[in-house]
């Protein structure tokens, strides 16, 4: 059994007639005849009742005809499906981001994109700096968003600069930097400082910070939404050398047809109207 058969059934179903059926797919009437022989043993069934001057379904075949305009429809959508996933229009994006980028307005970029391609699902996975390099140089994410760094940059990967992040520094307030209106890292010289890029979230090194177990040194989106509570105290870091730098970050052999067009969409995105500079 094959399309183009039941292409001709659904036809001379809907027609009952071999002259409309052959003259709509340019074929000879016996073709279509032969056809409908072939689809009937395989069915092992009469689908239509005939004579020289009257054709018509048989029950079976009128069963038949419902079953296979479905499966022509589910051919067709699959079919259809396949041709957009191979444009990048229909498919799967596997999006990794480094620990507390989901506090900036990451979020504008992906509304923006999927308002652009719907028929694109995303999955997220939030991680550490080094793990994010690790897949996504192994084509287990697509593309990630990530702390650029140059070491980490083999050659397979290609990156585009996002914006780059001043730091801040993270007190307990009984802490004897809490008062100070900002701090340099000779300031900092002997504490017990907490990376975010060494924690598998933001909120376990703010946790630590409340508890006085130490300080943690934070990119300004990781704090930017958090008010001086309590328990914590927000101090910006004045060195000019010190910044945090986010990049997409994606495999140049990563062949998701999907992802050419998060990349070009990232670099024609108007930064100004998506408050990407906030």
């Amino acid at each position: 059994m094959n399309t183009k058969q039941l292409e001709y059934f659904v036809s001379l179903a809907e027609t009952l007639n071999f002259t409309k059926t052959a003259q709509k797919f340019f074929i000879s009437q016996t073709a279509v005849t032969k056809q409908i022989k072939k689809l009937e043993q395989i069915l092992n069934t009469r689908l239509f009742c005939r004579n020289n001057h009257h054709v018509e379904l048989t029950p079976a075949g009128a069963m038949f005809l419902t079953q296979a305009k479905a499966i022509l429809h589910q051919v067709e959508e699959a079919t259809e499906r396949v041709r957009l996933t191979t444009i990048g229009f229909f498919g799967l994006l596997r999006i990794g981001f480094v620990n507390g980028y989901e506090k900036t307005s990451f979020s504008d970029l992906i509304f923006y994109f999927h308002n652009q391609y719907p028929n694109i699902s995303i999955t997220f996975i939030r991680g550490t700096e080094k793990e994010l390099y690790h897949k996504v140089l192994n084509s287990e994410l697509d593309i990630v968003f990530n702390t650029w760094n140059e070491k980490e940059m083999l050659p397979l990967l290609e990156g585009y600069l996002m914006k780059t992040y001043s730091l801040t520094v993270v007190v307990h307030p009984t802490h004897p930097l809490a008062t100070r209106k900002s701090l340099s890292s000779k300031d900092l010289t002997g504490e017990t400082i907490f990376q975010y890029t060494e924690f598998d979230d933001v909120e376990s090194v703010l946790l630590m910070v409340s508890a006085n177990m130490g300080i943690a040194i934070l990119p300004f989106y990781c704090v930017r939404y958090l008010n001086q509570s309590q328990n914590l105290m927000i101090i910006p870091l004045k060195d000019k050398d010190k910044y945090v730098t986010i990049a997409a970050i994606w495999n140049k052999e990563n062949n998701n047809s999907a992802l050419p067009r998060l990349t070009q969409a990232i670099k024609n995105i108007d930064e100004k109207k998506l408050n990407l500079l906030i």
